[in-house]
């Protein structure tokens, strides 16, 4: 990885941001990747940097710690998946709202940023996933958006994007699964290939284009190659 790494805390959200090797040298401005959840940056960079102004724009990445998972990027209350884990308690617009309107305002005022919805990018995995594609349902802020391994099986998340639409309805939208995700024992998660499908299909109609929506299945379940995962999306969302 020849870019570099800064560790910020914004209104109390522990955040990791990377700058492409560029960063310092030109005067230019750069797209901006949201990442909901701490991943490995390192790792998921070190496969996309020499796709840079080939086949991939550089960007700006930027992701952002959870300090609770299942309240930050759950949508809406519902059941807890075991008997010994506390309940989802749907604070994903609250998140959301805080990315928008206090994270992303810091990011564009000290670094050089493309503000525009189609040069800001919003990716998730697992619920993290999920939140990304809510997004598209309450504001207008990310023009692109991936969905890694999304918990599509949620309660109500059918039913929601069916009688609801995006208010972006230009935005670019990647969707990818790994292949034994379904074969869960949890009854719950065994639907999320189904979901996946039926979400890919009504956000096809949704938006404006097909062209701008795409599917991806992975070898493996659901923890498998997740930086390579995040790696592809990536590529095929910043894709020059």
């Amino acid at each position: 990885m020849n870019g570099t790494i800064q560790n910020l805390n914004i209104n109390e959200h522990h955040c990791s941001l990377y700058l492409p090797p560029d960063y310092n040298i030109l005067d230019a401005k750069y797209p901006v990747v949201y990442m909901n959840g701490d991943n490995n940056i390192e790792e998921i960079i070190d496969s996309i940097e020499s796709h840079f102004d080939v086949d991939c724009s550089a960007f700006i990445l930027i992701s952002i710690e959870s300090k609770n998972w299942d309240h930050d990027f759950s949508p809406w209350p519902a059941p807890a998946l075991t008997k010994n884990k506390e309940d989802f308690s749907g604070g994903a617009y609250e998140y959301l709202s805080n990315l928008t309107n206090i994270i992303k305002p810091f990011i564009d005022t000290h670094y050089r940023t493309k503000t525009q919805p189609e040069d800001t990018v919003l990716i998730g995995y697992s619920l993290g996933g999920l939140a990304t594609l809510y997004s598209l349902y309450l504001f207008r802020t990310f023009g692109k958006v991936g969905s890694l391994s999304g918990s599509l099986w949620y309660d109500g998340w059918i039913e929601f994007i069916s009688s609801n639409s995006p208010i972006n309805t230009n935005a670019k939208v990647y969707l990818s699964l790994g292949k034994s995700e379904e074969r869960s024992r949890n009854q719950r998660m065994s639907k999320v290939g189904d979901c996946t499908q039926k979400t890919f299909s009504i956000l096809s109609k949704q938006l404006v284009s097909t062209r701008n929506i795409t599917l991806e299945w992975n070898n493996g379940g659901h923890f498998t190659e997740v930086s390579q995962r995040f790696s592809k999306a990536l590529l095929w969302i910043m894709r020059i």
